[in-house]
């Protein structure tokens, strides 16, 4: 058995360097957004004041569900940027054709109806659209007075009354979003780069669960 000193010496005599074992990569640890019961971490905000915040939303067995006619949406209080977002949602089994609802991204203050913010839609069959929300998408058409992104693949939902997962990817100037594992956008140049996060309420009944957010380089 050679002992550590030859092995040393050696490395001396003949001019060897010594290297280092290369330093793991940091693991990065996702972080659940929704808890499956409350509202914690979270802002509620609804266009009309007169309408019963806790009337808008309920949760049990881990999926959240708004079943309101007024506008609003339920965001983060904290702000992120570089991120893999996930988030699953499903219509009701009898939604309307015109069913309607989006994930926010870079939501910026104050809150309103609606907040400067990029909006990854949902509504029922053109998930994957991404919106400008008060903020311009580069190269993107200009229809009713904001830039929309329009999908590049074929919808990719599921029929209602089943699960659908959005990937949505940020990172700097970028987002791309997957449908049930599908790329539906992919976006660039935007004039934010962070923000809040938030699942709109649009006036139809809507289900949310694992909504989770793992932070990328």
């Amino acid at each position: 058995m050679v002992s550590g000193l030859a092995v040393l010496a050696v490395s001396i005599l003949f001019g060897i360097e010594a290297q280092a074992a290369p330093a793991a990569s940091p693991v990065r640890e996702r972080l659940a957004l929704w808890n499956g019961r409350d509202l914690e971490g979270w802002r509620l905000f609804i266009g009309d004041g007169s309408i019963a915040a806790k009337s808008t939303w309920s949760a049990q067995d881990g999926v959240l569900r708004f079943d309101t006619k007024a506008n609003g949406y339920l965001r983060t209080e904290r702000s992120f940027s570089n991120y893999h977002l996930h988030v699953e949602w499903r219509w009701p089994g009898t939604a309307a054709a015109n069913s309607n609802s989006g994930v926010l991204l870079h939501v910026q203050p104050a809150d309103a109806i609606w907040p400067q913010c990029f909006e990854a839609q949902l509504r029922a069959g053109n998930a994957g659209q991404v919106v400008g929300m008060g903020f311009d998408i580069p190269g993107a058409p200009l229809l009713n007075n904001r830039k929309r992104a329009p999908r590049i693949a074929e919808p990719s939902e599921r029929p209602f009354g089943e699960w659908n997962a959005y990937d949505i990817h940020v990172r700097a100037d970028t987002i791309e979003v997957f449908v049930n594992g599908v790329k539906q956008n992919r976006v660039e140049q935007l004039p934010a780069r962070a923000g809040s996060i938030a699942l709109q309420m649009e006036g139809h009944p809507i289900e949310f669960r694992n909504v989770w957010l793992e932070p990328v380089d």
